[in-house]
């Protein structure tokens, strides 16, 4: 007999009272039997189970879904009113964070009113000759408009001279120059003015457009000539090229645009081109990563 045929000596789960050696359970009399059984009292039990979801869902009763939940959506919070019109340091916007940035209130305007029970933050870094920094424009601008507003978001931008190599007139300071402008004397016309230089971008490899043209752009905006005259002067060339350097240096930083998004503790780089920005707040403000 091989030690195949028959178990250990005296162990009667696998010892057969005929010293037949071994037989699995499933050979054993009437072990089909019982699973056929059981197969039938499951079947018939499954077959209840769908039959009343069916109704219930039928009927107007939700479902409970089964799964992690989505963090809540964050609340809306109304926007305090506006005080005095805000004010900045020369050659500095509005709203000017320590990190060379252009902090907006809930109000659309750099340094307007924000909300103290505003947590989360979103910082957009962007090129105004970056296509694709045009189309995070084009596809979640208004979105995050929005959310600023409802204040459910704190909301920085930073305009570089990053692809200045990529017109053959340093077109991305220029621009940035022109913005950071606006924001430090004419806060109010910034989004306007804003908007118009994404409107207008111009192709990357080209002239982009000259300062003549950019002064159109302001005046469309509402923006006064004296204001466009700081354009150009020089005030702002500093405040610009430090925080494109400043950008660039940063650890994580691939390119524009770069958008990061945080919690007071905590900040995330977000993939804007995958993602639903309520979600990605949603996360956040849970302690999660977008």
């Amino acid at each position: 007999m091989s030690d195949q045929d028959a178990g250990p000596a005296g162990d009667p789960e696998v010892t057969s009272g005929r010293g037949r050696g071994f037989v699995p359970w499933y050979k054993q009399s009437g072990a089909w039997v019982t699973i056929g059984a059981v197969i039938v009292a499951f079947s018939a039990a499954l077959a209840i189970s769908v039959k009343a979801a069916m109704e219930r869902t039928a009927s107007g009763t939700p479902t409970v879904s089964v799964g992690p939940s989505a963090p809540a959506p964050v609340a809306k919070v109304d926007c305090p009113k506006a005080g005095d019109k805000a004010t900045a340091k020369p050659g500095e916007p509005a709203g000017a964070s320590e990190d060379g940035g252009i902090t907006l209130g809930c109000d659309g305007a750099p340094g307007g009113p924000l909300a103290d029970e505003t947590k989360v933050t979103v910082q957009v870094i962007s090129d105004y000759i970056c296509p694709v920094c045009k189309r995070f424009e084009d596809e979640l601008g208004a979105d995050l408009e929005q959310a600023m507003r409802d204040g459910q978001v704190k909301v920085t931008l930073y305009p570089l001279g990053y692809l200045d190599a990529y017109s053959t007139s340093g077109y991305s300071s220029r621009a940035a120059r022109a913005a950071v402008a606006v924001a430090g004397l004419a806060p109010e016309k910034f989004r306007d003015f804003d908007a118009l230089l994404w409107e207008n971008q111009p192709p990357e490899g080209g002239a982009g457009l000259s300062d003549e043209e950019i002064a159109g752009l302001a005046r469309q905006a509402g923006v006064s000539d004296a204001v466009i005259a700081e354009f150009t002067s020089g005030a702002y060339d500093d405040w610009v090229s430090s925080t494109t350097a400043a950008v660039i240096g940063s650890d994580g930083f691939q390119g524009t645009p770069w958008v990061l998004i945080g919690d007071g503790t905590r900040v995330y780089i977000w993939n804007w081109s995958q993602g639903d920005l309520q979600k990605a707040i949603a996360a956040v403000a849970a302690g999660e990563e977008p």
